[in-house]
């Protein structure tokens, strides 16, 4: 009994040192010198100023900026970089540009370079000062404009990154339209979040006069047409997208039909369905149009084309609602088993991402018009098969 006592209060000990090492870590974290200098930055007066190296500046000063050098220096730089020490990476090319040593071509590369550093540091004020003027002095080139669109992304200044957009000269045209498409629909969604549907719908018309056919912005005005009730515009918004951009139709399904369902058009839903029934279908629009003919058709119809479209195109969803079918009309004595299986997939359709980047491969819940992960626009497709519609 004592030694059980002992274990008891060894244990506590032990636990009450590992909590005090956590606390103490904690606080060094929250009270470090960085953190200090972190909540400086929000004080009166701030010096943004990048801290630099005596000992690289005076290793710099040994070694003249010569023709010879210069790509040494440049390899330098961007090794500082990549190690994420930026405030070396931007000693070294200001250093360059200081130098008065570069061709017109070499300074504009070392000066995208410094933008680089600068936007590592987060010190984005800079980015733009750099690279405004390097636009304007050299419209044809694409690395300062590219770069200064980033960073407009970034700090969301979408009306700037339209304008920036449409002024240039080398971008292909496709691509810069897209990009525009885009920037509008950002600018849309924002109205859209403050409530002003006349002007978010402006700026979506603006993106489709970009680039017709804007999936996009052909979807966000879709569904504000059934926010307004307006179910017919609605239904020719959905309609263009399903015969420019089928790969969207799982997205739109539930929108579509809850537009089909409140027109209380029955002739529409019908002819609906039957295009439905004529090809094979993700797993929202299956689920959907199963519903729909349960109330048009009746149960029995509306079962057989359940099981001949996911015969067709078979998912993890599909079987688990065909086992949740199942489940109603299982024997009492195998209810348990099937009720084991079904809760299984529920579980494994529930982790499931819906969405992947085609570039990077990133998974995700919900669509995202630009990829988190690659920060390319257009490339989150809907996963079509088992695992997914």
């Amino acid at each position: 009994m004592e030694f059980s006592w002992w274990l008891v209060l060894l244990a506590g000990f032990v636990g009450w040192c590992i909590g005090y090492e956590k606390i103490r870590h904690t606080i060094g974290q929250l009270w470090s010198p960085r953190q200090v200098t972190d909540l400086a930055t929000l004080l009166p007066g701030y010096d943004d100023r990048v801290e630099r190296d005596p000992e690289l500046d005076g290793l710099l000063r040994q070694f003249p900026v010569e023709e010879t050098s210069i790509d040494v220096y440049k390899t330098l730089g961007d090794a500082f970089r990549r190690r994420g020490e930026y405030s070396r990476a931007i000693g070294v090319h200001e250093h360059l540009l200081a130098s008065g040593s570069l061709t017109e071509d070499q300074r504009r590369l070392a000066i995208l370079e410094l933008s680089r550093d600068y936007a590592g540091a987060g010190l984005l004020d800079r980015v733009e000062a750099l690279l405004v003027p390097l636009v304007k002095e050299h419209p044809q080139g694409l690395g300062a404009r590219t770069h200064l669109l980033r960073l407009y992304e970034k700090q969301q200044e979408w009306e700037a990154a339209v304008e920036l957009a449409r002024e240039s000269q080398v971008m292909p045209v496709e691509e810069r339209d897209a990009l525009i498409a885009q920037y509008c629909c950002e600018i849309a969604a924002l109205r859209e979040h403050e409530d002003k549907l006349d002007e978010s719908e402006h700026w979506l018309k603006k993106a489709l006069k970009a680039q017709p056919g804007c999936s996009r912005a052909l979807l966000m005005l879709g569904r504000q047409s059934i926010e307004l009730k307006d179910y017919d515009e609605a239904l020719g918004y959905f309609n263009e997208i399903e015969q420019n951009h089928p790969e969207l139709s799982p997205e739109i399904a539930e929108s579509l039909f809850f537009a089909l369902t409140e027109s209380g058009d029955s002739s529409a839903m019908q002819k609906h369905l039957e295009y439905v029934k004529q090809r094979q279908n993700s797993y929202s629009v299956i689920t959907l149009a199963r519903d729909a003919i349960s109330r048009l058709e009746g149960e029995k119809k509306a079962s057989e084309f359940f099981i001949e479209q996911i015969a067709h195109r078979p998912s993890l969803k599909g079987l688990r609602d065909w086992a949740e079918r199942e489940l109603e009309s299982t024997k009492p004595r195998d209810k348990e088993k099937v009720a084991a299986m079904v809760e299984m997939l529920r579980g494994v359709v529930d982790e499931k991402p819906v969405y992947r980047c085609d570039r990077c491969g990133y998974r995700c819940m919900q669509i995202q018009w630009r990829c988190p992960g690659c920060e390319n626009w257009n490339s989150v497709k809907i996963i079509i098969g088992a695992e997914g519609e």
